[in-house]
């Protein structure tokens, strides 16, 4: 012991590198086999010291001393006694050198109680969950567990610890300086067990183990499997013991509220260092930076006219690579605007190609297979029309045609224009066969194709007349008659015509005959609906709600 002293004052010998490097390995296996010699209770002071030195010889992350795998010492056994019997203890039981007694402890002790077998086996039991925490994972060693820190809690709370009891405390007389209350492992005699409930430092002892154990349980590390976790029920019975054990912290003298904050700081240091080993150990010391990295020296900073006066202004820089190919691919972006890759509009004669093809008689199309009846095709062709074909703005007549018939006159007047052969067999001169162009020509021309636009578009707008027969209007003269005739049954003609019940109450509200509600309703109805109001859609109507008798009687028979 003495020349171990030589060994703490080389500390800082020793983690010179030149002897770190090469004698870690003997300074730690020269400890490790002193730890093993010697007594932990006889020579306590000294394995502390030891403990010290290595942990200020090697780095805190020296993965030999951090239990990464948070493993238990398991050879920790706490032997007592199993015998369920009485045992009334003596005065001369028990010495002096075993346990500090104050006064009116000796004064307990002498005395006749008995020895309470089931608190001592309880209490004693304890320990083994402190020593194996996991095994309360398991429930028949849960439930164990629970029973006896209920029994030991009650106990400590039953039998409270008063800071005045000592006589010595009364006269305020301090202890000897040399008097040392410290304990390695307390010894499990059932005989002291009534003295040591009454040491404010065993109790303490004892507490604080159930506060390592429940943060043990809650925590979350690394190692732990899959299965070992607590339910809700425990977790509860969990924060109401540990509530109930700080209560028991606070009470225990002296200086009970102190120490139970300097439990709690503690506790929560602890909860940095479970995050520190589940993060793997990193190292708190930052590496020192290379001596030989250089400094990167400062670019020049370069003016805005020196970019074109090297490139003789040919040459704009955008303050990026890709900008600046982009805006430097052309000199003149207004002409690359205008360039012919960059006209995407075709012409009348590629867009209108397959139309024309669909539009001759030889070809035997279907009228709904062709591309005039398609929507997207009509919008593109108006739009292209609009600015390549001086036809779209010369007509003006009403009623409009169809779209698909309007569009087969234009694609006819486009076939008459373009340098290929007519829809009369004859072959287009060869004056013909440059590109079309879009101005207007002379006027008696566009007199002339007028005039056969008018002509053909008067005679589609005849014929599409004839085909769309307008339905007859509903004449109020027959809105009465249908009311007269309905009678009762005038509300299954509105839920049919899509009248809310609310409404049809109002009607009723308002007129207290039915023949006034159907008429009211029926009226309503013609002015909600316009035009779509018509006769024909009230026999539809009428017919759905299986009254044939009443469009018989209003309309005729049909």
């Amino acid at each position: 012991e003495i020349v171990f002293y030589l060994v703490e004052e080389k500390l800082p010998v020793w983690k010179t590198p030149l002897f770190y490097d090469s004698g870690k390995n003997y300074l730690l296996r020269m400890c490790n086999d002193l730890l093993r010699r010697l007594s932990k209770s006889q020579n306590t002071v000294f394995c502390g010291r030891i403990q010290l030195f290595l942990s200020r010889l090697f780095p805190l992350s020296e993965k030999s001393a951090l239990n990464l795998m948070s493993q238990f010492n398991l050879e920790n056994v706490t032997v007592f006694s199993t015998k369920s019997e009485e045992v009334k203890p003596k005065s001369h039981d028990i010495s002096d050198d075993v346990m500090e007694v104050e006064e009116g402890e000796m004064e307990d002790l002498t005395g006749s109680t008995p020895v309470d077998y089931n608190l001592y086996r309880r209490f004693w039991a304890l320990q083994d969950y402190f020593r194996k925490p996991t095994q309360c994972y398991d429930k028949v060693p849960w439930k164990a567990f629970q029973q006896n820190a209920d029994v030991v809690l009650n106990a400590f709370a039953s039998a409270k610890l008063d800071d005045m009891k000592s006589s010595r405390r009364k006269l305020d007389l301090p202890r000897p300086a040399d008097t040392r209350a410290f304990f390695a492992k307390y010894l499990t005699s059932e005989k002291l067990l009534d003295l040591q409930l009454n040491d404010s430092n065993f109790r303490r002892y004892v507490l604080v183990q159930f506060l390592i154990l429940f943060q043990y349980l809650n925590s979350q590390v690394k190692f732990k499997s899959a299965s070992q976790n607590l339910s809700d029920e425990q977790n509860q019975w969990i924060k109401t013991i540990q509530d109930k054990v700080y209560q028991l912290i606070r009470e225990t003298p002296p200086d009970g509220e102190q120490f139970c904050k300097i439990v709690q700081h503690i506790l929560a240091r602890e909860e940095h260092w479970n995050k520190w080993k589940n993060d793997g150990c990193p190292d708190f010391a930052r590496k020192p930076v290379a001596e030989d990295t250089k400094i990167k020296s400062r670019a020049k900073r370069r003016w805005v006219g020196d970019d074109l006066q090297a490139h003789g202004g040919k040459i704009i820089k955008m303050g990026s690579a890709e900008l600046t190919r982009l805006w430097n691919i052309n000199p003149d972006n207004m002409e690359a605007c205008k360039a012919e890759k960059r006209v995407f509009l075709p012409s009348l004669e590629d867009f209108f190609a397959e139309a024309m093809e669909q539009a001759d008689p030889e070809a035997k199309v279907e009228e709904q297979y062709k591309m005039v009846n398609n929507p997207v095709f009509q919008w593109k062709s108006l739009r292209l029309l609009a600015r390549q074909s001086p036809h779209f703005f010369g007509q003006h007549h009403t009623p409009a045609m169809p779209l698909p018939q309007y569009l087969e006159l234009m694609l006819n007047k486009i076939a008459q224009e373009l340098p290929s052969t007519g829809s009369n067999g004859d072959v287009a001169p060869e004056g013909n066969n440059e590109e079309m162009k879009t101005e207007v020509g002379d006027d008696e021309a566009i007199k002339e194709s007028q005039e056969v636009e008018d002509e053909e578009l008067k005679a589609q707008a005849e014929e599409a007349g004839r085909e769309e027969i307008p339905e007859d209007i509903l004449s109020k003269d027959q809105i009465e008659l249908v009311a007269e005739k309905l009678g009762e049954d005038w509300k299954r003609l509105g839920t049919e015509l899509n009248f809310p019940e609310d409404d049809m109450s109002y009607f009723e509200t308002e007129n207290n005959e039915q023949v006034a509600c159907a008429k009211k309703m029926l009226t309503i109805w013609q002015e909600n609906e316009g035009d779509r109001a018509t006769a024909g859609t009230l026999k539809i109507a009428l017919k759905e709600v299986g009254l044939t008798e009443v469009i018989d009687a209003v309309f005729g028979s049909t």
